[in-house]
């Protein structure tokens, strides 16, 4: 399963979403402000050249000089392609084709991870990089989950999260390549929600603000239609009402850009299981072990244990920041904090 590879297409949608994100920091611009849904492999990194027809030119990200820099080094960062020593050829390439394809070749020459980062809300970012090989196997691993719940096949992927993220990456790129399913993001995705047109079998990949805002529109769903959930707090009674609107169930996913999943539950009241690669540390309160890897990685919550594979958050250790009236870890770019007990 470790040697699964993206497909050209994947890797296009990841690298529009991994782009999109820095030019709008690079250019201090909102969420919607950029529409990469014109976007394709023909389309350049720079500007137009003037010598040519601008009827027949693609259409262009116009980024300058410095933005290419900046981009480039986003995309070395995430796909580590100074592992395979061929990131220097970003910026010798002018579309974003050439670059899904050196994507692609580095992959095939040793550059097997990936990077994330953190959002460095309260300071720096911090880059996490992950073995593909786990990665995969958390896709893996949840195609099995998914099918279970539906007690079904899925058939495809409504992704309302970017895909960039781990959390988007894991379900909304190496999922569907897993399961051979086709996955609709962005605009797209959101607008085949809303115009109820889901159909049995898809997954909707969401977060909690968007899943607030379809309960509010009151969206029917019909039968055996999944919910997933994560990267913030989940509100219990949003879900409920969600289920009250036909959605199959809700899966929450609790994690971080450090760790990537590490607990789900579909059940607001119960506990979250850990996934199979992740133990609670006895020898170490204040961390988690990873199997494959043999390390502890450091919790930012308390959690609360029913038993060695049943938690619950009890809330952050570190002081927490307020984004949108909602308290956030600082070291966590990927946690759902649903602060409870856990059912008996």
């Amino acid at each position: 399963m470790s040697a699964l590879a993206l497909s050209a297409s994947r890797l296009l949608n990841v690298m529009k979403s991994l782009l999109a994100d820095e030019l709008k920091s690079l250019r201090h611009l909102g969420d919607h402000e950029i529409d990469t849904t014109s976007w394709d492999e023909t389309t350049r990194i720079t500007g137009v050249s003037e010598s040519s027809d601008s009827r027949e030119q693609p259409h262009s990200l116009n980024a300058d000089s410095m933005e290419v820099i900046a981009l480039a080094t986003r995309v070395n960062t995430y796909f580590q392609l100074h592992e395979s020593g061929l990131e220097d050829y970003l910026l010798r390439y002018k579309t974003l084709g050439e670059w899904v394809n050196l994507v692609t070749t580095a992959r095939e020459s040793g550059a097997r991870n990936i990077a994330f980062t953190t959002s460095g809300s309260t300071g720096t970012p911090k880059v996490c990089v992950h073995r593909w090989h786990d990665l995969i196997e958390e896709a893996a691993y949840f195609a099995r989950y998914l099918e279970d719940v539906l007690e079904g096949r899925v058939t495809r992927i409504v992704a309302l999260a970017p895909c960039h993220h781990i959390y988007g990456f894991i379900f909304s790129a190496l999922l569907p390549q897993v399961l051979g399913v086709p996955v609709v993001q962005g605009h797209q995705a959101l607008a085949l929600v809303q115009s109820r047109r889901l159909v049995a079998g898809d997954v909707v990949v969401g977060f909690p603000f968007i899943w607030r805002q379809l309960s509010r529109q009151g969206v029917a769903f019909p039968d055996r239609v999944l919910g997933l959930t994560s990267t913030g707090p989940s509100d219990a009674d949003i879900i409920r009402q969600l289920r009250g609107q036909n959605l199959t169930a809700m899966i929450e996913i609790y994690g971080s850009s450090e760790t990537a999943g590490v607990g789900a539950r579909i059940d607001t009241d119960e506990c979250f299981r850990l996934l199979p690669r992740w133990r609670r540390d006895g020898s170490h309160q204040d961390s988690l072990r990873d199997d494959q890897q043999g390390r502890h990685y450091p919790l930012t919550d308390t959690l609360q244990w029913r038993d060695h594979r049943h938690f619950q958050p009890q809330g952050c250790k570190d002081e927490a920041v307020q984004v949108a009236g909602i308290n956030v870890c600082p070291a966590g770019s990927w946690v759902s904090r649903a602060i409870g007990s856990c059912r008996q």
